[in-house]
This record gives structure tokens, C-alpha cells and sequence, in this order.
């Protein structure tokens, strides 16, 4: 009998002891898992006050940001004294899957309007962004250079790409304001139906594309997706700036 309660005693203290254990390592998890959390819930807040401020607003399943000038070719464009700053709009955006690396034009470069002025690669493909004006580039964005990844994840603000000096004011008559955003809306659905028409699939499910078109198209496919949104010449799925 007493050996049966001596294990008892022995397995209760064993148990209590293991208990103790288990519970100062998830104490400690906790200790450590809590901070990681409150600066992610933090980063999070911050972006979102960061979206309101710019007053990015959703057209479908695309983010408009307001205040900006938006080129055919699905760039933007922001008088900034005598330069124009240049970025992707979140169309073009979404069209790339991922940015590998990134060609920018050297400063003192002139650029042509529709001409190709910079090539993100992306995954074996790549994307030709066309100049919304004639002029000379006056600065590159060298953390978008270090870093492509930002004309994915921030194309409105650190994402842009250059800023150029224009030869001309045509640039005035892009859409703006209200008529930009009713653009863009457009812009969304023609999408949309260009991914459905071409692959036979839904284009988006729940407010996201299903897959990134590069992923999907082929190189016949993805040529003809950059001369129709992004207006680069035929045959420039490969360019490169010079």
C-alpha cells in the first residue's frame, strides 16, 4: 500500500512538475510572441492611417489613390515644380507577380512619350513601362533600384519609379479627380474580361485575381496584355532602356 502511494505522490509530482514546465514555455512564447504581435498589428495600423491620409479609395477590386494624373499606359503621373514624379497605378501593379529586378532610365536620359522607359522583370517575363510624356529624366528612385519589390507593395508613394522634366504640357489632359477614377473603374472591368477571354477562367474571386497573369499567359499572351493596357510596342515583351 505504501508503495502505491508513494508512486501516486511521485506520478502527481511528476505531472505537476511537467505542468510547470509546459507552463513557463508558454509564458515564455507568450512574452515573445506579444511583442511581434503589437508591432504587427501597429505596422498595420500605420499603413492604414498611411492609405486615409492618401485618401486610397477601392474602384472594384483596384485601389485609386486621388490628387494624381493617370497615363494610358497605366502610370502616374505628380506635377512637382518643373518635373513630373512617375509611378504604377495599381492595374499595372497587379499585373505583376512579383518585381525580380528592375531597369531605370539613367538621369539626363530623353524618353519619348509611349516609348518604353523602364522594364520590371518579373519570373521569366518581362514588363514595359512606356514614358506618359516626352522629356529628360531628372532623377531615378534608387530605393525602388535596391529594392524592386516596392512598385508592388507601396507604387503610390515609395514605389515610383523616376521624375522627369516634360517638353510639353500634354500631360494636363489625362484623366483626373472623379473622371481618372471613372477610368479606372473602366480599366478594372476591361481587364477583367481581357484575363477571362484569354485563359477561360474568372478573372477575379472575392475581389482577387486568381492567379498572377504572368503566371498564366503565354508569351504571345503576355505581349499582347502590354500592348493593350500598357501601350508598349509590339514586340517589346523583352525590351530593354537604353
Amino acid at each position: 500500500m505504501d508503495a502505491i502511494v508513494s508512486f501516486l505522490q511521485a506520478a502527481v509530482t511528476f505531472i505537476g512538475g511537467l505542468a510547470a514546465r509546459i507552463g513557463i514555455v508558454l509564458l515564455a512564447m507568450a512574452a515573445l510572441a506579444i511583442p511581434a504581435l503589437l508591432l504587427l498589428a501597429a505596422a498595420r495600423g500605420i499603413r492604414r492611417l498611411q492609405q486615409r491620409l492618401l485618401g486610397l479609395t477601392p474602384v472594384g477590386h483596384l485601389t485609386f489613390r486621388p490628387g494624381l494624373f493617370y497615363a494610358p499606359g497605366h502610370t502616374w503621373v505628380r506635377p512637382e515644380g518643373d518635373d513630373l514624379r512617375v509611378g504604377l497605378d495599381d492595374l499595372a501593379q497587379k499585373i505583376v507577380p512579383w518585381a525580380l529586378a528592375i531597369e531605370l532610365p539613367r538621369p539626363g536620359t530623353k524618353v519619348r512619350k509611349g516609348e518604353p522607359a523602364a522594364v520590371i522583370s518579373c519570373g521569366g517575363k518581362r514588363m514595359v513601362i512606356t514614358a506618359p510624356a516626352s522629356g529628360v529624366v531628372s532623377v531615378i528612385n534608387s530605393a525602388v533600384a535596391h529594392d524592386p519589390s516596392l512598385v508592388k507593395s507601396d507604387s503610390y508613394t515609395r514605389g515610383w519609379l523616376f521624375r522627369m522634366t516634360p517638353f510639353d504640357t500634354t500631360w494636363r489632359a489625362f484623366p483626373s479627380g472623379e473622371r481618372a477614377r471613372k477610368w479606372f473603374e473602366v480599366e478594372g472591368h476591361r481587364f477583367d474580361a481581357y484575363l477571362e477571354s484569354h485563359l477561360g477562367i474568372a478573372a477575379a474571386d472575392g475581389g482577387a485575381y486568381v492567379a498572377p497573369p504572368a503566371s498564366l499567359l503565354s508569351n504571345d499572351q503576355w505581349d499582347g496584355l502590354m500592348r493593350t493596357f500598357l501601350e508598349a510596342p509590339a514586340g517589346q515583351a523583352e525590351a530593354s532602356v537604353n
